[in-house]
């Protein structure tokens, strides 16, 4: 019998590899600079790409303020995005209480060096005070943000985070959680319920990144 963690588990290597070639793809497709006093290639810019392809839609964190995905939640910062609903019965409350693990691991490199996202997938019922009651339930502290907005909106992210599937059922969410450096394009995914190490040790390496150049 196939479990949802199998197809889960299945969906990793596709996600990662079609961030990376989507914005790879995109990045080619746009006008190139002549370079200037140097004779090879000019390099796209991963946050120009990353502009191109993330919708900038407005949402709504739990606090009831408006921000732009990729303007105020995505753009030169470490994120890591998961898909949840309030009323969900098992797996998102599980998920929720390892990504806190996650939080307290990172300490205040959380709203800081680091942004978690935990976006509904049930905008009609998750409202901003829904969410923020769920998310003082489970300790989230700033820089972790949960948000809601138009079903619209949050399906096309999801579309371009390629965790999105056609069922009507919202209990079909996935149990993905993404996680990538918008300022460098690296982007991977992992089971939202793998070792809060495991989490911290991959978030680290893409800090390390950033830091690096």
């Amino acid at each position: 019998m196939i479990t949802r963690t199998t197809v889960d588990m299945a969906f990793l290597t596709a996600i990662a590899v079609a961030l990376v070639t989507i914005l790879a793809v995109a990045g080619d497709s746009r006008p190139r600079a002549s370079p200037v006093g140097d004779a090879s290639p000019t390099k796209t810019d991963p946050s120009l790409m990353a502009a191109d392809y993330f919708p900038n839609v407005v949402l709504q964190t739990q606090e009831g303020k408006r921000v732009r995905f990729y303007d105020d939640l995505l753009k030169g910062k470490v994120v890591l995005i998961n898909f949840m609903y309030t009323s969900c019965p098992i797996e998102c409350p599980r998920t929720t209480a390892n990504l806190g693990k996650v939080e307290e691991a990172l300490g205040d490199r959380v709203g800081r060096d680091v942004v978690m996202i935990s976006m509904t997938v049930d905008p009609l019922n998750d409202t901003p005070a829904v969410l923020n009651r769920y998310a003082r339930r489970y300790g989230a502290k700033p820089g972790w943000y949960f948000v809601t907005g138009k079903q619209a909106d949050l399906d096309l992210i999801r579309r371009r985070l390629g965790v999105y599937d056609d069922a009507v059922d919202k209990t079909q969410h996935t149990g993905i959680l993404v996680y990538g450096n918008e300022a460098t394009g690296r982007w991977a995914a992992t089971p939202a319920l793998a070792p809060p190490k495991a989490i911290v040790k991959s978030v680290m390496g893409l800090m390390d990144q950033q830091a690096g150049g």
